[in-house]
């Protein structure tokens, strides 16, 4: 893969995994800068560059590759690409890339089997490195606790047992259900992040391009 530079963009996606059993293909869509779309077209395979994740989300992204390896088959360790399961990005809306670029939104079908899905909103609890409770009663009784025994609640990793809880509470990121009747998350319709790891020209279906605002 031909270095992509900063310009090549790796956006900010129940306890047991949810791995997929289905076998018809998943709608997902990417949001690239142009340049993307021809380096896809001449090499037909992308992985995601490491060098353009923001140091101190490392942590996230190195976790979330921990996820995808121990649910989904086959899988190599790479960084993974992010996309939107739901719902379809709008383009009219800012935000997608830095103000003035060109980009594309590809849409894709993508085997499942290669797809983690996850919650966005959740997912900023672990960029975060805090803890993700699914009530604002138990965020409050475990922050106390915490509180109580760390002085130094910004050190990471934090000590045991500490840490091992909030890896545990991250993987509510992909209990969607959950999620989505908690009070706490405001229940109804979530936006849901999609992570795999190989960008396929054979997967694109659609690519609409625009200028992002």
């Amino acid at each position: 893969m031909k270095d992509l530079g900063k310009r090549l963009t790796i956006a900010q996606s129940k306890l047991e995994m949810p791995c997929s059993s289905a076998t018809s293909p998943m709608r997902v869509w990417t949001i690239q800068p142009e340049e993307v779309l021809a380096q896809l077209k001449e090499e037909r395979v992308l992985y995601a560059d490491p060098a353009c994740i923001t140091k101190e989300f490392r942590h996230a992204y190195d976790w979330m590759r921990t996820q995808m390896g121990r649910c989904l088959p086959n899988y190599d360790g790479h960084f993974p690409w992010w996309g939107w399961y739901s719902p379809r990005p709008d383009l009219r809306q800012s935000g997608h890339l830095e103000r003035g670029t060109k980009g594309v939104r590809l849409e894709l079908e993508i085997d499942p089997n290669h797809v983690l899905l996850s919650d966005f909103d959740a997912w900023h609890s672990v960029l975060n490195r805090g803890y993700l409770g699914l009530s604002e009663a138990e965020d409050d009784a475990w922050y106390r606790r915490f509180k109580a025994d760390v002085p130094n609640r910004w050190a990471w990793p934090l000590p045991e047992p500490w840490y091992s809880e909030i890896l545990t509470s991250w993987k509510r990121v992909f209990d969607l259900e959950a999620l989505a009747t908690s009070e706490y998350w405001q229940p109804g319709p979530r936006c849901i992040q999609a992570t795999f790891e190989a960008l396929r020209l054979v997967d694109v279906r659609k690519s609409t391009p625009f200028v992002a605002r």
